[in-house]
């Protein structure tokens, strides 16, 4: 079950459910970014995060980007990260990320980036919670 806190950072993620589904006409490549761009804003994002600030749409990079990982929404301390590998034959970009969270292992973790304006990185287990309501 959801606490408040949980649903609110899920409403976001409905609403671009709701708004990528039927893009009138566009074709799904006019909404994917290309790599590069991709890797820059994931790496913006984690260090955003590296540094205590809170989740929220990160305005002073253009485009802004927003970050769906709810271990950012809950609090959790992220200490370190390393972009490993870009996945290749993949619909939208995705990324390896090595990750170390205050008192708990180190951890993989896969990042997707859709959208060019504003941009939208998505763990991929949030994704998949996302897709599936």
């Amino acid at each position: 079950m959801l606490n408040r806190r949980d649903l609110l950072a899920v409403i976001p993620l409905l609403l671009l459910k709701s708004s990528t589904s039927g893009c009138g006409g566009k074709s799904r490549s006019s909404y994917l970014p290309v790599t590069g761009k991709a890797r820059e804003s994931l790496m913006t994002a984690l260090t955003v995060w590296k540094s205590g600030s809170p989740h929220g749409p990160i305005a002073s990079s253009k485009p802004v980007i927003n970050v769906f990982d709810l271990r950012w929404t809950q609090g959790k301390k992220l200490e370190s990260f390393e972009i490993v590998e870009e996945m290749k034959n993949t619909e939208q970009p995705q990324f390896k990320v090595r990750m170390q969270f205050a008192g708990e292992p180190e951890q993989i973790n896969i990042y997707l980036v859709i959208g060019i304006d504003p941009l939208q990185i998505f763990r991929d287990e949030d994704y998949a919670r996302m897709q599936s309501m």
